[in-house]
């Protein structure tokens, strides 16, 4: 998590990434981009998240229920023709250096413990509570083109012990990795690095060298991405530390892996600021209010910061959410329709998410049922959705 989101995210809500437990959903938050070197089509990326006790209401096919019964997923099996590279979310990196499986109950098969984890006890911690197995189901999906191709994503928000341990034992960290995408026949790793702080002086540098030997350990063929935040404070913390005089980190990084915009996030209900905002807008707007605390974030300014400093642009995914932030009790004037308004965070709705978010599917029977009148905003100029009542 970024200093700008760790200031968003200060209430009583512990989750990973909202867009990827809309994933649990609908399999979103989508990836898409013109690559480079590695491969030459489009990337279509998204996530499946096992960061949820409602695992088996969005299964992956072949995982087990609770019951012991094999789950099938049409609707999953349906989407994965549309995209290309799915990420299985999330794993996370111990003390020594060791990739594990934070979830065994969700993770894990009877047959993952007396194969896998009995060759390798450090990936699976508490692998007596083995049951879904829904990695090992993972790992066996194919779309019906043949192109899917299967990746592990390691952190998650808040994931500041898992970046500081990888770090720290990247020899280890990479042998870990290695083993388990080889064991299960995986194309790659995305490493979804979310400190709760600003990179340290030294750190962006050692994951440059992190990067590296994964490409080297992994292979040309291998696909490597890392998450990025929209905001500049962290972008410049990871890139180059002030007051400092080096290359640029994200463009050494970008000769190995993608680099994933996290084009999401950007305001909600549990900001600084206290007005409504766009959670994920292409483009900045004057229109935002100068206030403090008020975050003045768009994808636009986000990649011109990282082609500024030598990301090529075909090296470049730009992550977007599709689920919704919500307020509560509005203040619309001046013909603003809501958009840069006051409103009650008190008064803001619980939705199937948390409060004040919510799944695509709620923001349709929303939208189709209960938020009528409404008013749909989707500006050119910024290129964001926003719908009052």
């Amino acid at each position: 998590m970024t200093v700008l989101e760790k200031e968003k995210m200060q209430h009583a809500c512990t989750r990973a990434k909202l867009g990827f437990l809309t994933i649990i959903f609908l399999m979103l938050p989508w990836r898409g981009v013109n690559a480079g070197q590695i491969q030459s089509h489009k990337i279509f990326m998204t996530y499946w998240s096992d960061n949820t006790t409602r695992y088996a209401d969005y299964p992956i096919p072949g995982s087990l229920s609770p019951s012991g019964t094999t789950q099938q997923n049409p609707e999953l099996m349906g989407q994965l023709d549309m995209i290309n590279v799915l990420a299985y979310a999330f794993l996370q990196v111990d003390g020594s250096g060791h990739v594990y499986f934070n979830h065994p109950a969700v993770d894990l098969s009877r047959h993952d413990v007396k194969g896998f984890c009995h060759q390798h006890s450090n990936s699976c911690p508490r692998a007596g509570l083995a049951s879904a197995g829904s990695f090992s189901a993972f790992a066996k999906l194919q779309n019906t083109r043949r192109t899917l191709r299967k990746i592990i994503s390691i952190g998650g928000a808040g994931s500041q012990n898992t970046f500081e341990n990888a770090i720290a034992h990247p020899k280890t960290f990479v042998e870990s990795a290695s083993t388990i995408i080889t064991a299960y026949h995986l194309a790659g790793i995305d490493l979804d690095f979310e400190p709760s702080a600003l990179f340290g002086s030294a750190e962006g540098g050692r994951y440059v060298q992190l990067v590296h030997a994964l490409r080297k350990k992994l292979g040309p063929r291998a696909y490597i991405s890392i998450e990025v935040p929209g905001d500049w404070e962290t972008l410049r913390s990871m890139d180059c530390p002030s007051n400092t005089s080096c290359s640029s980190n994200l463009k050494h990084i970008a000769g190995d892996a993608y680099v994933s915009l996290m084009g999401y996030e950007f305001h909600g209900p549990y900001y600084p600021g206290g007005v409504t905002g766009n959670n994920s807008n292409l483009y900045s707007s004057p229109d935002e209010p100068l206030i403090p605390g008020y975050y003045h974030v768009s994808d636009n300014q986000a990649v011109e910061y990282l082609t500024f400093v030598g990301v090529p642009a075909n090296r470049i995914l730009l992550g977007f959410p599709v689920y919704f932030v919500a307020y509560g009790e509005v203040r619309a004037t001046d013909g603003n329709h809501g958009l840069y308004a006051r409103f009650q965070k008190r008064k803001t709705t619980k939705y199937d998410l948390n409060r004040g978010h919510g799944s695509y599917r709620a923001a349709q029977k929303l939208l189709e049922s209960g938020f009528k009148p409404h008013y749909i905003r989707v500006d050119g100029r910024i290129s964001a959705v926003f719908a009052f009542n």
